[in-house]
């Protein structure tokens, strides 16, 4: 129900391009995979890997497993697949599929690394993460997606996850995404903002319009 807010063609050179997962449009999309094609590199789940996606070159990680990326200037991002499980219904986790998030770290970071939760509710793996890495600042993705197959359960982090997941790995700088745009989405900014700010975390919450760029120290 949106379209895409910055034109394919003025995003720019793209270095590597993290794939939550590839079996969903909602997540990567006919225009998202035409936008892989100009992608240096993909990393994803071992299952996306596999889909013969249109990218000049991809690599699976497994949950937890890492991988080195060095530019020409040499400077090194280390990338590590970090727990997610697409939906709250045991019955279903199965069907839905392979998913993962991630951990971005790379020299000079003063406060902890970068987390990107990719599709996930939330799990009890997160403490995990916090306890494998101190995170600084990340993007959660929310929304309280909801289809009828899974009943009353969700796909993606609602608005309470969201604060918890926030609190759990004691972000400073929480960047929410995909919680908007398409019509399985059930709770928009408000429900965002109104949670995190009954948590007192407002300062922590960057609620960034479609296309807007935001600079975030780590």
């Amino acid at each position: 129900v949106m379209s895409p807010p910055i034109p394919p063609e003025k995003i720019g050179k793209i270095d590597i391009a993290l794939v939550s997962h590839a079996q969903h449009l909602d997540n990567l999309d006919n225009e998202g995979r035409k936008l892989l094609s100009k992608a240096g590199i993909t990393i994803t789940t071992p299952e996306s890997a596999v889909m013969n996606l249109p990218t000049k070159s991809i690599k699976g990680l497994k949950t937890w497993e890492s991988t080195e990326i060095t530019n020409k200037s040499g400077e090194t991002l280390k990338i590590t697949a970090t727990p997610a499980i697409h939906t709250s219904n045991p019955a279903l986790r199965e069907a839905v599929g392979e998913v993962t998030g991630f951990i971005l770290e790379w020299k000079g970071q003063k406060d902890g690394a970068f987390y990107i939760s990719g599709d996930t509710v939330w799990i009890d793996e997160i403490n995990e993460i916090a306890k494998r890495f101190k995170v600084s600042a990340g993007i959660l993705h929310l929304g309280a997606a909801n289809v009828p197959a899974v009943g009353d359960n969700f796909l993606t982090m609602n608005a309470l996850d969201g604060v918890r997941a926030t609190k759990t790995l004691g972000m400073k700088n929480v960047f929410p995404a995909h919680f908007e745009g398409w019509r399985h989405f059930t709770q928009g900014s408000w429900f965002i903002s109104r949670e995190f700010e009954k948590a007192e975390l407002t300062k922590s919450l960057n609620l960034l319009k479609p296309g807007e760029a935001r600079n975030v120290e780590v």
